[in-house]
């Protein structure tokens, strides 16, 4: 792992923890000088949208198979992104939130919007299948599963929830919302 590499996951691992992290604060958690940090990264703003392109280039990655290794099967597909997207949520956290620069922001909203796509097609795949709810909008079940996982990931922060139970947690959640009811 090269010292820029390490630096980035410490950073991502500490800004999802504490948000307001200054940099100081991440060059104290990598255990180098105050100054290390900004040799790579000349702001703060410029190492959150480095971690942010991160995060959306991971959450590419993890729709990416939107369900090829599940066959035809919706409800299998839909658990194996939950299982994906969760340690996006545990490494990259309430990241996601901190707002980017404005020209990063729509530039992450663009690239991101592929991997939203696959999720949606997803859902409708399901729909069409008959075994997800067609009264239940695929933009609600990105929005909501983006939120689970983000929410998930600070309630083991906060030693809220156990890390192990998030993800079947998740994915129940999120087919209880889209499985029809076999009755």
């Amino acid at each position: 792992m090269s010292a820029d590499d390490a630096l980035l996951d410490v950073a991502a691992t500490l800004l999802a923890a504490r948000p307001a992290a200054s940099m100081d604060d991440v060059a104290r958690a990598v255990g180098v000088s105050r100054v290390t940090p900004f040799r790579r990264f000349p702001s703060r703003s410029t190492l959150i949208g480095t971690l942010c392109r991160q995060a959306v280039e991971a959450f590419i990655a993890a729709t990416g198979p939107a369900g090829a290794e599940d066959g035809d099967d919706p409800v299998l597909a839909l658990r194996g992104l939950v299982g994906r997207l969760v340690p996006l949520g545990a490494r990259y956290g309430r990241l996601i939130t901190q707002p980017p620069e404005e020209l990063v922001e729509q530039d992450l909203l663009a690239r991101a919007a592929a991997g939203e796509e696959r999720v949606r097609l997803l859902v409708r795949r399901g729909q069409e299948a008959g075994v997800f709810r067609v009264d239940v909008d695929p933009e609600w079940v990105l929005t909501v599963l983006t939120w689970l996982v983000v929410g998930a990931a600070d309630g083991v922060r906060l030693g809220r929830l156990a890390p192990a139970r998030v993800e079947p947690s998740v994915a129940d959640t999120v087919l209880r919302l889209v499985v029809r009811d076999a009755g």
